[in-house]
């Protein structure tokens, strides 16, 4: 028979087992086999996402109210611009509940111009707006999507200078093919 002492470090050992194994289950990330994203633009042009021209793209999931958003959209502006000849894409959704968020938001941010947006930029609560993404839990959420069309990788809470750095280095990796 079992001493309560070796039932109890037995009881331990499993749940801390099992733990572990939930933990690193949740910590792996599906991404949708094939990104879909769809909807009209803050400009009133219609968008969807095409994975099939062989670009890189970024699509980031902000909101108004993020501080996080609001400090790194002169980066992504800055890199798009920087990137955009080399087959990059860049993609905005806002993920704000009220279009008149982002409509007080763009009176005072450079970035953000309905007529003039450089990138495609949509409203993620509008009737026309779809994606295969998921729940969206953080902000910004960024997801990297290689030129096979297939998401490289996500990166939640901001992007770090090591992570432009890697993203430019996909970019440069594979350069766009030539059209015919």
């Amino acid at each position: 028979m079992l001493s309560m002492s070796k039932l109890l470090a037995l009881t331990i050992i499993v749940v801390s087992s099992l733990n572990a194994q939930f933990a690193q289950a949740a910590s792996k990330e599906v991404f949708p086999a094939q990104p879909a994203l769809a909807g009209t633009m803050l400009n009133g042009k219609p968008f969807k996402l095409d994975t099939g021209k062989g670009e890189v793209i970024l699509v980031t999931f902000w909101a108004t109210w993020c501080p996080t958003c609001q400090a790194e959209m002169p980066t992504f502006r800055k890199f798009y611009e920087a990137n955009k000849k080399s087959g990059f894409e860049l993609v905005a959704v806002s993920i704000d509940d009220a279009m008149s968020d982002i409509d007080d938001y763009a009176k005072q941010a450079k970035w953000l111009s309905k007529a003039n947006q450089g990138f495609p930029s949509l409203w993620r609560n509008a009737s026309d707006y779809q994606d295969n993404f998921g729940k969206v839990f953080a902000t910004p959420t960024v997801f990297l999507i290689g030129r096979d069309g297939k998401v490289l990788e996500s990166f939640k809470g901001g992007i770090k200078p090591a992570q432009w750095a890697h993203i430019k280095a996909i970019i440069q990796k594979h350069p766009p093919s030539a059209k015919s």
